[in-house]
Order: C-alpha cells, then sequence, then structure tokens
C-alpha cells in the first residue's frame, strides 16, 4: 500500500439497532500513516463506529473499505489482525495474574490470556513494543498492579505487538490525571515518530486531550460527523458550539487547546 493510498474509506455508513439509528451518512477518508481525532460527546456514537471499524459489527447501509477489502468481501478474522483496538473495556479482560510481558505477547496472536512461559525471544518482543510506549520499566510487573496510565501503555503496546495497520484509541485518557495524562501523550506521541506509517483514529470527548501531532479532526454528534478539516479550523468556539454549547471559550497553547466553562 503506498503512502497516499486510503486505509480507510466509509461512504455514507449507517447503523441502525431496533430502529434506532445510532450512526447515520458517515463519510470520510484516512490515508496511510494519518492521525486523526474524532471529538464528540457521551452517546453520540464514537464507539459504535469504532466496533465497526475493528471488525466487530456491520454497517446497516453504506460502504467501507479498509485495507484495500470491502465489508461482506472480507474475512474478519484478518481485518482484525490488522488493527489494534485499545478501548476502555480492554483492561478489565486481562487476567491480573499475567505480568506486563505476557500481556503484550498475547497481542500477537489476539488472545487474552497466556498461561505459558515466554520464550527469551517473545520477551524480547514485549520489552521493544513495551519501549516504543516508554514503559520497558515494568516488563516484569503483574498488570493488576499497575497504575491506569501504565496500564494503557502496556495495552497499546500489546496491540503494536501484532504489528497492524490501523491503531483505533477509544479514550485513551480517561482516568488519567493531569500529570499522569501528559505523560501518556509525550509517550504516545514518541511512539508515533517511530511508526510512521501507523494510521491512527483517536476517540475522546475532551480537547485537552488531544495531542499536538494530531492535525486533522472530526466532530460528532447524535451519529453524524458535523465537520471534519485541520485543528485550527475545527477547534473553534463557533464549530465547538455545536457541541458544547454556548457558554465557553477556547484557548491555544501551542499545537494544544483547552476550553473554559462560563456559568
Amino acid at each position: 500500500m503506498s503512502k497516499n493510498q486510503a486505509t480507510v474509506e466509509c461512504e455514507n455508513l449507517s447503523l441502525t439497532i431496533n430502529e434506532n439509528t445510532i450512526l447515520r451518512n458517515i463519510s470520510f477518508k484516512l490515508e496511510r500513516g494519518e492521525h486523526c481525532v474524532l471529538l464528540g460527546l457521551n452517546g453520540s456514537g464514537k464507539t459504535s463506529l469504532l466496533k465497526i471499524l475493528a471488525g466487530y459489527g456491520y454497517p446497516s447501509h453504506g460502504k467501507l473499505k479498509i485495507l484495500d477489502r470491502y465489508f461482506g468481501e472480507m474475512d474478519l478474522r484478518y481485518l482484525r489482525k490488522k488493527i489494534g483496538w485499545v478501548h476502555m473495556d480492554l483492561k478489565y479482560e486481562i487476567p491480573t495474574f499475567m505480568n506486563t510481558a505476557e500481556v503484550v505477547a498475547s497481542g500477537k496472536n489476539g488472545s487474552i490470556a497466556f498461561y505459558e512461559n515466554l520464550t527469551q525471544n517473545e520477551e524480547d518482543k514485549a520489552e521493544y513494543y513495551l519501549e516504543l510506549m516508554g514503559a520497558q520499566y515494568i516488563i516484569k510487573r503483574k498488570f493488576g498492579s499497575l497504575s491506569t496510565g501504565e496500564r494503557q501503555r502496556v495495552l497499546i503496546s500489546r496491540a503494536l505487538a501484532a504489528e497492524p495497520e490501523i491503531l483505533l484509541l477509544d479514550e485513551p485518557c480517561l482516568g488519567l490525571d493531569p500529570v499522569s495524562r501528559e505523560d501518556f501523550l509525550s509517550s504516545l506521541s514518541e511512539m508515533l515518530k517511530k511508526k510512521k506509517d501507523l494510521t491512527v483514529f483517536y476517540v475522546t470527548h475532551y480537547i485537552e486531550e488531544i495531542p499536538e501531532d494530531f492535525t486533522r479532526i472530526m466532530v460528532m454528534k447524535k451519529g453524524e460527523i458535523l465537520i471534519k478539516g485541520e485543528k485550527d479550523t475545527v477547534l473553534t468556539h463557533a464549530v465547538l458550539s455545536m457541541i458544547y454549547g454556548d457558554n465557553f471559550s477556547v484557548h491555544r497553547s501551542g499545537n494544544r487547546y483547552s476550553v473554559e466553562f462560563h456559568y
């Protein structure tokens, strides 16, 4: 796949469940190596879209092409091996008795539990992927003993162990305090400098959590993409008022943004 070739193409994608419209006419493209943020409040349909992109659901209507293959014409098991999906519930599925190296190694074949002793080669590879996220120092620790931020780093390292072409991050800063958040975002940015061809779709509802090297933003509300474009044109009061209301101001510091609400 060439650098400028789309890894994801959605065309009028919709999802209806029990006569309730969850997603409506979603259309966008992600190029190889592109970093894109999906911004929206809770209940806007962000996670439902990620589930489909990860190969764990089908749209009701529209076309979806991922890595040159259309949904309905591919084995979803193949797709799941090409996509790393890190979501908020994954940390509860990992057995707490596993150490960090075992958790990362389990990502190679998509399993959850790892009951065999790691070979030296497997442990070396686990350390490599942990190092990409600045987490090699916790390689021997039990997963259940880690902080929220450390667990997020391990789960992303686990996703990277499968060498995916697309990485889906669903609210990766959830539960992090401000210091841990900034530490995590710094590690994420450093990893992306080394994985230049990795396409990343980053979901959040806080603009403070948008890394500075993510330049493309899509804003979602009630299952629809309201607007998409470059960060400096989207993260404005005029645009964000469509999801946040009017009683706030937007602040910019370098390539990072924040909002302050006024009541």
